[in-house]
């Protein structure tokens, strides 16, 4: 049934096409132009068309070049482009077509070179959208680190605090072991003059607070490793079956200190 379908369409193509090969003679002869070239030409866009009909567009376009040269007439112009398009070259069919356009015809000229001239605008309008550049595609988003996108100002003031209290550590811890130091240069074994009780209770004040300060230190810099990972406010990373991200939830810590003892809480 297909094949059948195919061929009918093949044939009404070619007697569309046969249709038109009168055209060629409806033209006055051109200067020069003999009897023998007017029929040899005639001929030549008769096998064009048959060609033209059997998809054999590059032997059709040679059939109807060759006509043309011997006699010319718009039609031979239109199909020659329309094999120019069916070939692919969209250029040389824009060229073909502008050419059909632009062509001055007699002052009574045939209906086949009118029609021939209505066809070329309609077909030439699609070869020109066909040759329009493509849109540019848009930028690509920068790519963005996984685990990214987050503030570092926790980070940073975490670690600010550590280093505060590292140094707060350090600094009376250092009195203290003076003090110490200085005390025990007055004591004969265990038994120290009443005198120094004072001195003794600041020494173990200032080591308290010298322990107080490393506990703190050590815990903020603990805190701001983790922040510095976590990044509060970031944007989590697809995960592998390409669901969207869903949004981090922001760090909550929090840090206690006291005599022996630190506490830290995290929640993420």
């Amino acid at each position: 049934m297909m094949m059948l379908s195919n061929c009918l369409r093949r044939c009404a193509l070619v007697v569309t096409l046969l249709a038109a090969a009168p055209a060629l003679a409806a033209e006055p002869p051109s200067a020069g132009a003999s009897a023998d070239a007017q029929q040899l030409a005639r001929t030549r866009a008769h096998e064009g068309l048959k060609l033209y009909g059997a998809d054999r567009w590059q032997e059709a376009f040679d059939a109807f070049q060759e006509a043309d040269r011997l006699y010319h007439a718009p039609t031979l112009v239109l199909y020659m482009a329309r094999c120019q398009r069916k070939l692919g070259n969209l250029e040389g069919a824009r060229a073909l077509y502008e050419q059909v356009l632009d062509e001055r015809l007699p002052e009574d000229p045939p209906p086949a070179f009118l029609e021939a001239r209505k066809d070329a605008e309609t077909e030439l309008a699609g070869v020109r959208e066909a040759l329009k550049p493509p849109a540019p595609a848009p930028a690509p988003a920068p790519p963005r680190a996984e685990g990214g996108g987050g503030s570092l100002l926790p980070a940073g003031i975490a670690f600010g605090l550590g280093a505060v209290g590292l140094g707060v550590g350090a600094a009376t811890g250092i009195v203290s072991l003076s003090k110490v130091s200085d005390i025990k240069a007055q004591c004969e074994g265990q038994r120290c003059p009443a005198e120094l009780k004072g001195d003794a209770d600041t020494a173990t004040t200032l080591g308290h607070v010298s322990t107080v300060g490393f506990i703190v230190g050590a815990a903020s810099a603990a805190a701001g490793v983790v922040l510095l990972v976590v990044r509060p406010g970031g944007d989590g990373a697809p995960d592998a079956a390409g669901a969207a991200p869903q949004a981090r939830r922001g760090a909550v810590w929090s840090a206690g200190v006291g005599l022996g003892r630190v506490e830290l809480r995290g929640e993420f």
